[in-house]
């Protein structure tokens, strides 16, 4: 079975399957509905996993020091505070998928609807945005995200 470190702060609401030899680091938080985290995986230190929809992750998976993963997030509208009703806000909700092998470098910001191929590689400190499908073995970085070039 997988490692929760001591100071990982997990929602009441959120349910965990943790792989084998994957580890959840310290300083962490969890607040989505669903993470599965993949055999051989690691969640470094204060990473944050935010938002109403799942995010899962494959074998082998590094997540940099903190980095951000949103599931959910208002968008711009008129009112995008959280005492708002919701018919008056913009929400954008969907899972993350990172896929076995890939790379998340530290200080990242991935937004919902994305999708991380196998061994595909985030620079640190990149954006990538809403609805992005990052191709198995690419490489890239950059604020918003840019393909670079191939791994293997």
């Amino acid at each position: 079975m997988g490692k929760i470190y001591p100071t990982a702060k997990i929602s009441e609401r959120s349910t965990i399957d943790l792989g084998e030899d994957s580890f959840i680091g310290d300083f962490t938080l969890i607040t989505v509905p669903k993470l599965i985290v993949g055999e051989g995986s690691q969640i470094n230190s204060g990473v944050k996993v935010v938002g109403r929809e799942p995010c899962i992750i494959g074998r082998h998976v590094v997540v940099g020091y903190n980095v951000v993963l949103i599931t959910s997030s208002d968008t711009l509208a008129a009112k995008m505070d959280d005492a708002s009703p919701e018919t008056e806000r913009k929400i954008v909700s969907g899972p993350i998928h990172l896929g076995d092998y890939s790379y998340i470098g530290s200080g990242s910001v991935v937004m919902p609807n994305v999708v991380v191929g196998k061994y595909a590689v985030v620079g640190a400190l990149s954006y990538v945005p809403e609805g992005t499908v990052i191709p198995d073995c690419m490489v890239g970085w950059g604020q918003p995200f840019k393909p670079i070039k191939r791994r293997m």
